[in-house]
Order: C-alpha cells, then structure tokens, then sequence
C-alpha cells in the first residue's frame, strides 16, 4: 500500500468578547478553553515528537489571550465566580445558578457526583418564576461549590497532570473553600500565559506550523461584495449593498502583523474565516505574502466541476484570479466532521480503527503517491462532547500514526513546499464550507437587518475619513473591523441559536456604538433596539396539551401532533456545523399513560436502511432507560422496539421488547410511563441518537438533551391557553 500525507489543522476561535468601553469580557469562553483545548492540544503533542500538525489560530482569539495574560482584561463569570460566596447578593447568587451550569452536562456534569447534585438542587429547566424558590435551596456551601465547579470541569486532561491538586479536588468534590477558588483561579492565570510560549516553541522546533485568519475572523467574500452571495444562491434576498474590499486586504495585513509579533516570523498559511472564498480574494491573499490557503471538499468539487474524490480531493492546487496565485487544499469533509461529532460517542479503540480504515481505503484508491488528505476542524469545541476531553481518541490515533504503516502527518506547509502544486483552478467557487455558500450570515431578516446597520456605520466612517480634520478615526475603524466579524451573523436568523443570542446581539450592536463614539457622533438609536428575534419563528414548542396520535408511522391527521413538543434538529445550538443529517425535526408529548415520540427524516425515503442502522432514544432522567429500533420499514413484520435499563451508560439487565412503533413516511413510537419506571411529576429528558454498528453518524441534541416532565392528571389544566 502507498504512503500518503495526513495534514491536521486544528482551528481555534472565538468571538472578540471584550468591550473596550467596558474592559470587561461579556463571556468566559476564551478563558476557560485555554485550560482545556488550547492547553491539551498542544502539551498532548510532546509525547509524540513525530507528529507534525497545524494550528491556526484567530488574531482576535489571540488578542483576548494576550489580555488575560496580562491581567489587562476580566470577564463576567469571573467576577461572579470569584466574589466570595458570603458576600453574594441575590441578583449574584441568580446569575450564577442560570449561568454556571452552562456546559456539556453528560461529560463535565454528570460525572462528578456533587456538581450533578447541585444542578438536580436547582433543577435541569428552570425559569424567571421558578428561579427563587430554586436560590433558596442553596445554601453559601453550594453556592461556593457550584463557583469552583464551574471552573474546575473545565481543566483537562493535560492540565490536571500538569497540576494534580486540580484532580484532587475533583476527588474530594464538595466543601470547597475561598482558598480553593482563589487557587483556581491562579492555575487558570498560569496556563493562559502559556499559551502563546507553547506553541511558538512547537513551531520552532518544527512540530507544528501556525497559521492565522483574517483578524476579526469575517467572511471574506461578504466584505469584499455582499452581491457574491447570489452567485450560490440566486434568489437570496439581500441588504443593502456592502463593498469594502480595502477592508479585507486590512484585516489580512493585520492578521499577519499580528502573527508576526507573537511568533517571530510571518504565516504562509492562511484559514480563511470558515472556509470561505470567491476569486476576488485570491489576489488581496497573495499580496500579504500567503503562500497557501485551504476550504471545504464542495468548494473544490463545485470550482471543478467533478466530485470524483479519489481522483481530485486528495492533491494540491493553485487557484488563480487577476494574474495573482495562490496554492490551496481541500478538508475531506467526512474524517473531519467524524473527529468533530461522531467518534466522541464511541470508545476510542472502535473510532481510531474506523477512522485508519477509512484512510487505508483512500490510501489504496487515491489517484497519485503524493496524496494529501486534510483534515481540519475546530480545535477546541468538540472535546467537551468526549468523556475524556479526547485523550483516549488523540493517543491512540497518534500511536497508531508513529507506526507509519501507511500514513506520515505533515505540516501543510512543509507537504507543499515538497510537492508543489501543478494543477490550476481558473474559477474558484464562491462558497464556505456550510453548504457551499454563505447563507447562515446573510439573507435572512435579521442577517439583512445587520448588514444594514454594519453598512451605513462603515459609510459614516468613510466620510469622516474624506473629510479630513485631523480626528484618529483609528479606534472607530478597529471598531468597525470587529463589527464586520462573522460571529454576530453566525446567530442571527434561523439556523442556528443558543440561550446566548441577546448577549452576541448586544455585543454587534456595541462595536457599532463605540465606532460612532470614536467618530466623535452620536450613535444612531437604531442601535439602542435589539436586532435578534425580530423576526424569527420559534424552533422549539414544549407539549400543550394531551396526545393521541394513531401509532402507524404516517401523519394520519394535522392535529394528531399539533401539541406535541418540536426539536427541530436541522437548527443547532452549536458554534460548529455538521455536513450531513438524517432527523429533520422530534416531536414528544404524552397523555397520562404514555410517552409519545415522532421522528421526522429530512429524506422520507431514508427509512429502510435494514438492520445497519439504529436508532436510540436514551433517557437520561429520572433514570437511565434506552429504546432502540433498527431503521426498516415496510408491512412484511412489525419492527420492534426494545428497552434496556442502563447505568453509568452500560445495559443491566435483559432486553425487552416494549411499546408501539412504527416506520413509513415518519417515525412513531409509544411507550407507557410504567415501562420507563417514571412517575407522574419527575422532571425527565431524552436525547436521539442514530448508530451504525458501534459508530454514532447523528444525535439530538448534540449536547445535553430534551427535557418534560411527567404529567399527572392536572397537566392540560395548567397549560390550557384560549386560541
């Protein structure tokens, strides 16, 4: 079999949180990844010297990692957190029980006793009603817990080696003192300032290669001419029209700069802000002195015109536009959303030897003895979904990679370098690497609605530069950069959305505010009125009333369901974003008796895949149950659906078959209340997840799941509403 070249690129961002006007960050997110992904991704590699990687990592990531280095800067939580519990005021003590359990809760929660303890105190749904009864069940011992737990989940699995107290007090888990927090805190502060130091020392004894971003991580193309975005979508409604490519070419120039001061030397790669690309950039790219750029495989397939991967993903090319160069490379969208949202659900033997199989066959197949397969993928967010942060997974592909069967990971640059790139695409496709274009930042209405408010702000900065009069409109123009980055757009509209989405929408709307202070003019009151939610249909209903819908597997009726609760599982409340799908939309209620479940397919044919693929539905309170099925479908037998009682995630006890279920159009299924063992008045929830073999390809929620709880006979009482 021949060698091929394994390149990493692990990319590492998060929005520019701080407020200058505040000097305050509104989120903790920079802070607290430091001491997991930034920190075990890199400390991780010293044991495996022969493994050459990529890191990219955003200039506005590493300006906030800067400022908690130098102390310069603080964030909400940890001004919350840090605040000794005796001195918390009730305003205090709510904002920590809504915010400080807000993690993965099966990997950093539920494996920690007390911490799952504390969330059960305060319940798994709560609201502005509930609220006070579930503060006073707190005492300033569990409020003091809940602080440090808050932060210690965090730390992973290289800092609580290089720390072991940090192990010890996940041991010990309850009781925490005032000195423990302020202990924590100090270790948070060491790691952070090692950041910077630990990569840069990799990169110079030739382990890794760091590549940036476009400074304030915005979309490229969108900067360049917001008209670029019909070329993918024809029919998109559009803003205004945004063209600003000097502002491109600047935060490229900055980006680089930036890079350049921090690591000693300037990038030759660049990650364009998630994947995305047009013709027009490849020139700005080239005139900053990058040597390289990469995107998603669709990009290439759509530039080519051929999505025969074997023969054209695994190469290198040059992309070419207006006499400028560029080389480029091409994610293999498969490997890297696996690592990014599969194998963290299986155990680290089966997923190494389902991830090296699939690169064997790419080995074996792909046209060339060059063959470069790039696998690239956030770097930090998806290790909170593996119960071990990724350790098992990382070690073990790594040792599996050391043995160099038929794999050698390289550094991009390094693999380019010895096989230049010969082929030429002369019409790069215009597109990211969510569905080739650049939807979930602009067409929708509030999308549009930013667009507008970000434009005539850039054309008020435009006319205080043409007019002169010796004002240092450079804070202003820093401002408006940071306003241009994608994070705001990413949760506008209706794609995508977290309980964060007011805060992101002030956050946009304060950049803008503070480049028109800096303009020395009044900000606009357009921007004193929330853009988010202007004009968004809710995407999650909870059950309104009793159900009784017909178990056969079709919508025999609009109303059978009509009450039900919706997940829609095509909406993510993640920052990353999955390539492929199977479940369109959950709907859940019950009647007294009964839990119901319905399972709607984005492809009404995808129902029959035979016994290879199944589908569980694990709930995760107030006990561990899981019902399974197999994909099929059809009136030769009546599928079956088994329950299992789990613990600790593993089978105790025998299968058996239980409730009604059926497959055609839809998916429905019916089981009794007593089946499950709950009792009327439990708070429960539920995920879905869809395997093959020991290899989880889907679930919902991706994180955490969905929460009811059990109805007793008064339940259609207290929800009925006059329509």
């Amino acid at each position: 079999m021949k060698r091929i070249s394994l390149a990493f690129l692990w990319h590492m961002h998060q929005p520019y949180y701080y407020d200058p006007a505040t000097g305050r960050s509104a989120m903790p997110w920079v802070r607290l990844h430091a001491t997991r992904g930034y920190f075990d991704q890199i400390v991780l590699l010293d044991d495996y010297p022969s493994i050459r990687q990529t890191f990219n990592y955003v200039p506005s990531l590493l300006k906030q990692i800067e400022e908690y280095a130098r102390g310069s800067v603080t964030d909400v939580f940890l001004d919350y957190g840090m605040k000794p519990a005796a001195d918390l005021t009730p305003d205090d003590r709510r904002f920590i029980l809504w915010n400080f359990f807000m993690v993965n809760w099966e990997t950093m929660i539920n494996p920690h006793p007390r911490y799952k303890e504390l969330l059960q105190a305060r319940g798994a749904t709560v609201t502005e009603s509930t609220m006070p009864d579930a503060a006073r069940r707190f005492s300033e011992r569990d409020i003091r817990d809940l602080q440090v737990w808050f932060n210690l989940a965090w730390f992973g699995h290289q800092a609580c080696r290089r720390y072991p107290e940090l192990a010890e007090m996940k041991k010990r888990g309850a009781n925490f003192s005032e000195a423990d927090k302020a202990r924590i805190r100090e270790i948070q502060d060491r790691i952070i300032r090692t950041i910077i130091p630990l990569h840069r020392d990799a990169e110079a004894r030739g382990q890794i290669e760091l590549t940036t971003t476009p400074f304030y991580h915005p979309i490229m193309p969108l900067l360049c001419d917001t008209d670029i975005a019909r070329r993918a979508m024809p029919d998109v409604p559009l803003p205004s029209r945004f063209r600003h490519p000097a502002d491109v070419e600047a935060q490229l120039a900055a980006a680089a700069s930036y890079h350049e001061r921090l690591f000693g030397r300037r990038p030759s790669g660049l990650w364009p802000s998630e994947g995305s690309v047009c013709p027009e950039i490849v020139p700005l790219v080239a005139r900053q002195g990058f040597k390289w750029m990469a995107s998603d495989e669709e990009v290439l397939f759509r530039s080519i015109r051929s999505r025969d991967r074997y023969t054209v993903l695994y190469r290198p090319y040059l992309v070419e536009h207006a006499g400028a160069t560029v080389g480029m490379v091409f994610r293999d969208r498969q490997l890297s959303d696996l690592i990014g949202f599969t194998y963290a659900f299986n155990d680290p033997k089966s997923a190494v030897a389902d991830f090296l199989m699939k690169l064997s066959e790419i080995a074996r197949v792909a046209r060339g003895d060059d063959a470069i397969v790039s696998v690239i993928l956030d770097g930090e967010n998806p290790w909170q979904s593996y119960p071990d942060g990724g350790e098992g997974f990382l070690r073990r592909l790594y040792e599996e990679l050391e043995k160099g069967t038929f794999a050698e990971s390289v550094r991009i640059g390094d693999y380019l370098a010895a096989h230049p790139p010969t082929e030429r695409i002369t019409r790069l496709h215009s597109g990211s690497w969510i569905d080739s274009n650049f939807g979930v930042w602009i067409g929708e209405e509030e999308d549009n609605a930013a667009w507008n408010l970000l434009g005539r702000a850039r054309t008020a900065l435009q006319q205080r530069e043409a007019s002169g009069g010796g004002k240092d409109l450079s804070a202003a123009r820093e401002e408006i950069y940071a306003a241009e980055g994608s994070d705001w757009f990413w949760w506008y509209g209706d794609r995508f959305s977290s309980d964060n989405d007011a805060m992101f929408d002030q956050l946009f709307r304060t950049h803008l505010r503070n480049a028109y202070t800096a303009m020395g003019e009044a900000p606009p009151k357009s921007l004193d009125t929330p853009i988010a939610h202007m004009g968004r249909v809710s995407v999650a209903q909870e059950p309104r009333a009793f159900l009784k819908p017909i178990i056969d597997g079709r919508e025999t009726s609009y109303y059978e369901w009509v009450d039900a609760g919706r997940y829609r599982a095509t909406r993510s409340d993640s920052t990353m974003f999955r390539s492929e799908a199977f479940i369109r939309e959950i709907r859940y209620g019950f009647d007294e008796e009964s839990f119901f479940l319905r399972i709607d397919p984005l492809d009404k044919e995808a129902i029959g895949g035979g016994e290879e693929y199944k589908v569980h539905v694990h709930f995760t309170a107030p006990r561990e149950v899981r019902l399974s099925f197999a994909l099929t479908r059809g009136n030769s037998h009546r599928p079956r659906c088994e329950l299992s009682l789990r613990e600790n995630g593993r089978r105790v006890g025998k299968k058996c078959a239980c409730g009604e279920l059926a497959m055609d159009r839809i998916i429905e299924l019916s089981v009794p209340f007593r089946d499950l063992g709950f009792k009327k008045r439990e708070d429960a929830g539920f995920y879905v997840q869809v395997k093959t073999g020991t290899i989880e390809v889907e679930r919902h929620p991706h994180g955490g799941f969905i929460a009811f709880t059990v109805p007793d006979e008064d339940f259609e009482i207290a929800h009925w509403t006059a329509l």
